[in-house]
Order: structure tokens, then C-alpha cells, then sequence
């Protein structure tokens, strides 16, 4: 494909899991599948490629009150079982969910190896939109170690790509790293920039088809506008009630939970410049929040004539709650 075909449009970045899973499942990305596995991790090429097969992604459930889990991608190769999971936002609760991939996916290798002495190594690729770990490097990895370094040698590994540290690589600091390189294609949004990569890098080719491809699809288009669009009157609405609800927490005195809170997101939203650290400092702020401040705040939300089921996402409190406040 000429890249010059590409005209000036919106592309839904590999952010959105979607996305992700149509690009890095399609026969034309197999090859950059295989080349961010092996550049991760450190995996030999050739031998990734040549044994790389797609797994199920449901994990199997160990009880009747287990809830369904469905990794968004598992690959295996001779060297073990691979997870990659795409972290669009970081959440209370994210990382155990994650860890509790691998544990499902460890569980299953044991049942079906022989002796523990073979079973296949598990790695979890994870790749985040946000980076709360205040490291600048692009890529981290995580083993069971003690304090000097000595590893346990429990067969698994944990890699967290930093995508903001990726576009920062990349855009601001003329990044030549050929990984770096491969990887920012998962946060381009318009046809533009995407064309500009290509040209710079070939081999990318076959990966921004298939993105353009896909964000052309209507409903898909359609669906991912409308789910952007009411994060964004979310966050908008979240911000404005806990502020109005702060303000009402100071003049009764019950401002302590809530002022916390709102410290923290706007601290966090300043050092790391961008949203998803004041998302997570403003559900840290609800969470600290006194119940007499939020109730405030829906009934306040209420009289502006704002619907319940928004009101319920942004509080936290049920639909029967909000009725009961009118």
C-alpha cells in the first residue's frame, strides 16, 4: 500500500481494547506481533516466530461463584505463555486483577505438565496509558526477587510498556530506538501522523492498514466516539460535584476525606501531565469523601436537572438513592 493512500482521518488508537485485539489477532500484524514479543522481552526472534500460536483467552473458572475471565490476548511459544493486556486507565484493584491472569494461566500449565521442572515459563506483557510508577523508562520488568536483587527463579516475568513515556520518547525526545519506533503506532489517532511513521519505518506498513481499515467500520466508530464522549462528561461532572461538594465540606467541617482527595488528583494530574493521574487523585477524592458530601452533591446535580443514571456513575450512589433525594 502506497502510503500516500492514506488520507487525513481519525484512527482509533490501539489503546482502545477493540482495537488492540482486531490489530495484534489480524494475519497482518503477525509479524510486528512477533517483533514487540521478541523486543520486550528478549525472546529470540526466529524462534517466536516460528512457534507463536493464539491461545483462548477465557481462563478457566475454579468455582461456582467465580466470575468469568477473559485475558485480551494469550500467545504461547516454546519458551512459555504469553499474556498481553491493554491498560487504557489505571484503577484501584487493576494489578491484582492482572496478577490473577497469570496465576490462571500458571494454574493451567500445571495440569497439564508433567513436572514442575518443565513447565513453561508465564509472561504478562502489559501495556499502560497512564504511568504510576514515576519512572521514565519505556519499558519495565517485574520478578519475584529479594531486596539485593537475587531472584527467586519462580518462572514468571511482568512487563509494563509505558506508552506516555513511549509518545514522550518518541515525539519530544527524537527517540531512534527501533522498539520505540514500533510501539508508538498503538497510540497514533490520525491518519497524519500514522503516514509520517510508515514512511519512517516500512515494515509498519501492514499495522496501519489494518488500524485504518478498522477505524473506517461506522459502528465501531460510532461505539468508540460515544464511550470517549461520556468518559469525558464523566470526568467533567466528577470534577465539578467534588468541588461543589468540597466547598460544602468545608463550611460543615467535614471537608478533611474530600479535600485529601482532591490534593492528591490535582497533585497527581500536575506531575505527571496528564488525565489519567487526576482521575485516579479524584476517585481517590470520592472515596475519602465524607457519604453527607456526595448525597449533597447529587441533590445539588438533581436540581440542575442532570439524569439520574449519570448521577449514579458519578457518585457511586444507586439510582433507588438518587429517587430517594427527590
Amino acid at each position: 500500500m502506497n502510503t500516500k493512500e492514506i488520507k487525513e482521518e481519525k484512527i482509533i488508537p490501539m489503546t482502545y481494547d477493540k482495537m488492540f485485539k482486531s490489530v495484534l489477532t489480524s494475519r497482518e500484524a503477525r509479524e510486528y506481533l512477533v517483533d514487540i514479543i521478541a523486543g520486550i522481552t528478549g525472546l529470540p526472534k526466529d524462534k517466536v516466530k516460528k512457534d507463536m500460536v493464539f491461545k483462548n483467552t477465557e481462563h478457566q473458572l475454579t468455582s461456582i461463584s467465580e466470575k468469568k475471565k477473559i485475558s485480551d490476548m494469550v500467545v504461547e511459544v516454546s519458551y512459555g505463555v504469553i499474556n498481553l493486556e491493554m491498560n487504557k486507565y489505571y484503577y484501584e484493584g487493576l494489578l491484582d486483577r492482572n496478577h490473577e491472569y497469570i496465576s490462571k494461566i500458571r494454574e493451567n500449565i500445571i495440569k497439564e505438565e508433567a513436572a514442575y521442572e518443565d513447565m513453561k515459563k508465564v509472561i504478562q506483557i502489559n501495556f499502560d496509558d497512564y504511568n504510576i510508577y514515576k519512572d521514565k523508562r519505556a519499558i519495565l520488568k517485574f520478578e519475584i526477587m529479594d531486596e539485593t536483587g537475587l531472584k527467586e527463579g519462580v518462572m514468571i516475568e511482568s512487563y509494563h510498556v509505558i506508552l506516555p513515556n513511549v509518545k514522550e520518547k518518541y515525539y519530544n525526545e527524537n527517540s531512534k530506538d527501533e522498539l520505540i519506533g514500533k510501539l508508538v503506532i498503538m497510540v497514533m489517532e490520525n491518519s497524519k501522523e500514522l503516514q509520517k511513521l510508515i514512511e519512517e519505518n516500512m515494515e509498519l506498513r501492514p499495522v496501519g492498514k489494518k488500524m485504518v481499515e478498522i477505524s473506517r467500520d461506522e459502528e465501531l466508530q460510532g461505539i468508540y466516539d460515544g464511550e470517549e464522549h461520556l468518559r469525558k462528561v464523566r470526568n467533567s461532572l466528577v470534577a465539578s460535584a467534588l468541588k461543589e461538594g468540597w466547598n460544602k465540606g468545608i463550611k460543615e467541617g467535614k471537608e478533611e476525606g474530600i479535600k485529601q482527595g482532591i490534593k492528591e488528583g490535582i497533585e497527581k494530574g500536575i506531575e505527571k501531565g496528564m488525565q489519567q493521574g487526576l482521575e485516579q487523585g479524584i476517585e481517590q477524592g470520592i472515596e475519602q469523601g465524607k457519604r453527607e458530601a456526595t448525597i449533597k452533591t447529587a441533590e445539588n446535580l438533581l436540581n440542575k436537572g442532570i439524569d439520574k443514571n449519570i448521577i449514579s456513575e458519578c457518585t457511586g450512589l444507586s439510582t433507588k438513592e438518587i429517587d430517594n433525594l427527590k
